[in-house]
């Protein structure tokens, strides 16, 4: 029984893809990815810097109503007050999120340590002197070191797509909030 489903099991597995055909190929390969990594991390970067514009006017907008006379200068009851300050709160956590996304990821701690095998990063390449740097690129195998980098560039695009996501989320519950805060203050209700 036990090798009629090994021998279905081989049968329904997906053939193997073609293999790359030559190192250049797949070298290639790895820098059209690479260039994809660059590309996806700069339009995150970029929806980022348009976020963080958004929550700050959204967060300048709650500082200028709420001086005195204005909407927000007086909020009566509990519903008025959670709203508000749930909309400073959500807000300021957006804008929190966004600006860690455009923060630089330098790795500092690590680089120092790394260098010696490593230099597609320019971290890696500020410890380097041209001479030995063209000899190391001459003996150096480019396909483990350039996927190795492909993947520290990976989780860097992920976390910072992951906090745009929560920066957006975060900024919709805190406009939303403003809003409904707003209007509680209008139909006066506490």
């Amino acid at each position: 029984m036990i090798t009629f489903i090994k021998k279905q099991l081989r049968r329904a597995a997906p053939a193997d893809p073609e293999p790359v055909k030559s190192d250049k190929e797949a070298l290639e390969t790895t820098w059209k990815i690479h260039a994809a990594l660059v590309d996806w991390t700069g339009k995150v970067d970029a929806k980022a810097a348009f976020a963080v514009a958004l929550e700050s006017a959204g967060i300048t907008t709650i500082v200028a109503l709420s001086a005195e006379g204005r909407l927000f200068g007086a909020l009566q009851g509990c519903l008025q007050q959670v709203t508000y300050y749930l909309a400073i709160v959500a807000l300021v956590v957006a804008a929190g999120c966004a600006m860690w996304v455009v923060m630089p990821r330098l790795r500092m701690r690590h680089v120092g340590k790394e260098w010696p095998e490593n230099f597609i990063y320019f971290g890696h390449l500020r410890y380097w002197d041209a001479g030995p740097l063209q000899d190391k690129i001459k003996q150096t195998d480019l396909l483990p070191v350039l996927t190795k980098q492909l993947i520290g560039m990976s989780r860097i695009a992920w976390t910072k797509h992951l906090l745009v996501k929560l920066s957006m989320i975060c900024a919709s519950i805190g406009g939303i909030s403003l809003l409904t805060c707003g209007l509680l203050v209008r139909a006066s209700i506490q």
